[in-house]
Formats: structure tokens, sequence, C-alpha cells
């Protein structure tokens, strides 16, 4: 199964996945933290939220925008799965696949991913 397959939901903070993860145990998740959020929360908290998420049934997603150092912060803090807004990133594309070529970081689609709106805000 892809993750592109999975149900996609917004979290904001480590409080909004675990509710998540109680209310659907057996379903593999994604968790999608939006750039607006990570920007003001910080690389360091997004590492905490990423050691603490990431699992056999849950992949968390963090969206890069075009803020390239804290991009590069959150590669160097080894986030496994970036997201990007093809539309919004179309020049930066390149030079950031370039840069997590031999990481162990996977790059998808925000317009690609089954994003289900998050009603327990």
């Amino acid at each position: 199964m892809s993750i592109y397959d999975y149900e996609t939901f917004e979290i904001q903070n480590l409080l909004d996945a675990i509710k998540l993860k109680k209310k659907y145990p057996k379903k593999r998740l994604n968790f999608l933290h939006r750039h607006n959020s990570v920007v003001w929360q910080g690389p360091v908290y997004i590492k905490i939220l990423s050691e603490n998420l990431n699992g056999k049934n849950c992949n968390y997603i963090v969206e890069i925008g075009e803020n390239i150092a804290l991009t590069l912060l959150l590669i160097s803090f080894k986030i496994k799965i970036l997201a990007i807004d093809k539309k919004i990133l179309k020049n930066q594309m390149e030079r950031i696949f370039s840069i997590i070529q031999n990481k162990r970081i996977k790059v998808i689609y925000l317009d690609s991913l089954n994003i289900i709106e998050n009603k327990n805000r």
C-alpha cells in the first residue's frame, strides 16, 4: 500500500496525533504538519514529533515552504518524509532533490495526498 493511499490528517501538535491514533487504532494514517505551524513551532519541536510519530501504522509528513534554511534544518534532523506543493516550490524542487539525494528522505507531493479534515480540533 502506497503512502498516497493512507488517509492523511493535518495536525498541529502531538496531542492531535494521539487523539487520531486512539480514534483510528487499526488504520494506517499520515499525519501532515503544515508549513505555517512548522515555522512558528521550530525545527527542534518537529524533530521531537518525528521521533514520536513515525511508526508501523503512521507516517509523519512535514510540509516544506520557501524557507530553504528551515528545509535544510529539517533534512539535517533526518525528518523522513517531506511534502512539497509543486505550485509554490516549482523553482526550488531541483535544489531540494539534489540535497536529499543520498539521504533516506522521501519527498511527496501534497496534491496527491488524501487529506481528510480533522474535526477533533
